[in-house]
């Protein structure tokens, strides 16, 4: 009776590190797919090679002549703006070149503002913005992965005039 009992304790105790090990390593499987993040720190926006806007480590940087905010002509587009992201150390990096990562926005007031993408750029980062009323909104400026996204700058004060 004495060796019944523990070797069913034994063979018990066996299958439940085995049990534990086994769930507990499948996050950790190399062969696993790794899902890609682009998590920039920043981004700057560029027109005709001018780098007018930059936002760094969640913070708008108008530094050196930049502003602090975006102007909108009211029933006009802005000229042709593109996205460069910033890395951990502040230097441009390239926006992502994977067709599943997209450039995606939120703009607050949607009455106010809108975003247009020509018609080769759309989901690239390159946009204008077009002012719809006199006005003031936000936009956040996104890198959507899929059905989430993977970057968004905080709201940036976007001005509409005349």
């Amino acid at each position: 009776m004495f060796f019944r009992r523990n070797s069913f304790q034994g063979i018990f105790a066996a299958v439940a590190v085995l049990a534990l090990f086994v769930s507990g390593c499948g996050s950790d499987d190399p062969m696993a797919h790794q899902e890609e993040h682009f998590e920039p720190e920043g981004l700057v926006i560029i027109d005709s090679g001018n780098r007018f806007f930059r936002y760094f480590q969640g913070q708008i940087d108008a530094s050196g002549g930049r502003k602090d905010h975006l102007d909108a002509p009211l029933n006009e587009e802005t000229p042709h703006w593109s996205i460069r992201f910033l890395d951990d150390h502040g230097d441009e990096i390239p926006p992502p070149d994977d067709p599943d990562f997209k450039f995606t926005w939120a703009i607050a007031d949607p009455t106010v503002l809108e975003v247009v993408q020509d018609a080769d750029d759309v989901g690239k980062f390159d946009f204008h913005l077009r002012g719809l009323k006199v006005g003031e909104t936000t936009i956040e400026l996104q890198v959507s992965h899929d059905d989430h996204v993977d970057f968004r700058t905080i709201p940036i004060p976007v001005h509409v005039g005349e």
